[in-house]
């Protein structure tokens, strides 16, 4: 299986500490600094605001040293408008009235100089402007700007000159547009024609991977601040759960927990949830059922997960390959071994590139046999259909995007599961399994048809 583990490798390394006490709602954007004019012992904060809607806000804080290095750091400032912080991660803050700190969580402690450290949090009242920032007793003095506002143009990227665009349009975003993936830097980086094509992948909804990558705890933490985002944005979270023991059988995505951690690991996964997402359950896993040694009870793994998720709040879709893997009698015997106490239903050709025609057919088929269970389908790369191999082929396309579907069907909706751009592994000249991959990003949005 392909999935994002460059990319998260590199988001839990920014995620340690989730302490959560509320959400919130719509996207906003605003920027207010204050910079150390003294390089020696000085400091640099920006404070920006991500979310606001009415009674609350969420903001984003960087806190840069600019002086000799430190050991750990508490930052200081005063709130003057009544705000009250709900929810923090990646600090542990604490209040009396207006002034408010926000202390290192161990690991993000030592800075040297130069080095910064990020977290965030969410707070009732009105997001005003706070004031007086001071880290370990030293002012981080310069300017501080005016009142945030929302961006007029609605992009969010704040560029004048492009389209209006919101990564959770009324009528179109019931599903989150998490703005830290890999697509989203690229769009915001690039200009012309490549940025154009790349919108179409940035502002798309898409499924947020978490897999042994990262240590349990750290997984949780993942997932809490990627569900919590999206709630406070007003929209479902889509993950996937990828750890499976002996997972992709060794191969491009190989890896997975212990046999003997798996249960702890989606017991502390599942912790994390806000709200209610919907969950693509371990791609693959029941596809290679009994392929390779070091898989364990894996029906009962499965078994277990989707029980342990559900009780969370997720809505859960065991993953079953694709029209061209098994028959659809043996999905759905396979289907059935786990049950579906847990999962309300499967998932089909996540990241691949079966066309939708034929996944919609095949999982008629395979619901016909399971008593008329619901499926989703992964479009994400299936617009041209498959290609010669399922690692990298060319000559892709962008599918279809995003929907609920409430067509008398027992499709449930269209999803992107897999992230378009981010490579299947070391094949047909593409980096590793999760690594952007901007010519091939380009290519699916160039073929897409639309």
């Amino acid at each position: 299986m392909r999935t994002s583990s460059s990319r998260r490798r590199a988001r839990w390394a920014a995620l340690a500490a989730v302490v959560s006490l509320g959400t919130g709602g719509a996207l906003t954007a605003a920027t207010v600094a204050a910079t150390s004019a003294a390089a020696a012992e000085g400091c640099g904060v920006e404070y920006r605001v991500t979310n606001s809607w009415d009674g609350g806000f969420q903001a984003d804080v960087t806190l840069t040293n600019l002086g000799e290095p430190i050991s750990g750091w508490n930052l200081t400032w005063q709130f003057t408008a009544g705000e009250n912080v709900t929810q923090a991660w990646n600090a542990q803050v604490t209040q009396s009235g207006g002034s408010t700190r926000a202390s290192d969580v161990g690991w993000n402690g030592s800075l040297g100089t130069g080095g910064s450290a990020t977290f965030g949090l969410i707070a009732t009242g009105t997001a005003g402007t706070p004031s007086s920032f001071a880290m370990n007793d030293t002012l981080c003095t310069g300017d501080v700007g005016g009142e945030p506002t929302a961006d007029p143009t609605g992009d969010p990227t704040g560029d004048p000159s492009g389209d209006p665009t919101e990564p959770n349009p009324p009528g179109g975003g019931e599903f989150y547009v998490d703005t830290g993936t890999q697509a989203y830097e690229a769009w915001q980086a690039a200009s012309g024609t490549d940025r154009e094509l790349l919108e179409k992948i940035a502002l798309t909804p898409q499924s947020y991977w978490v897999g042994s990558w990262a240590d349990a705890d750290h997984s949780r933490q993942e997932v809490a601040d990627y569900t919590s985002r999206a709630v406070a944005a007003g929209a479902t979270p889509l993950l996937t759960v990828y750890a499976i023991p002996g997972r992709d059988c060794g191969s491009h995505s190989g890896g997975g927990v212990e046999e003997s951690e798996y249960a702890q690991w989606v017991d502390t996964v599942a912790s994390g949830i806000q709200g209610e997402p919907w969950v693509i359950l371990e791609p693959d896993a029941l596809a290679q059922l009994g392929d390779c040694d070091g898989q364990g009870d894996r029906v009962g793994f499965l078994r277990y997960a989707a029980n342990s998720l559900a009780d969370a709040g997720a809505r859960v879709y065991i993953d079953a390959g694709h029209s061209a893997w098994l028959s659809a009698g043996e999905a759905a015997s396979r289907l059935q071994q786990v049950g579906f106490d847990g999962a309300v239903g499967f998932a089909l050709n996540t990241s691949n590139y079966r066309t939708t025609a034929d996944s919609r057919a095949y999982g008629e088929q395979v619901s016909a046999q399971l008593g008329g269970r619901p499926f989703v389908i992964d479009t994400s790369r299936n617009g041209n259909g498959p290609g010669s191999d399922w690692c990298n082929p060319g000559g892709r396309a962008l599918g279809e995007r995003p929907a609920l579907v409430d067509d008398g069907t027992h499709l449930d909706a269209l999803l992107w599961v897999k992230l378009p751009g981010e490579s299947d592994g070391e094949c047909n000249g593409g980096p590793a399994a999760g690594a952007w991959w901007q010519e091939m990003a380009l290519e699916l949005a160039r073929n897409a048809a639309w």
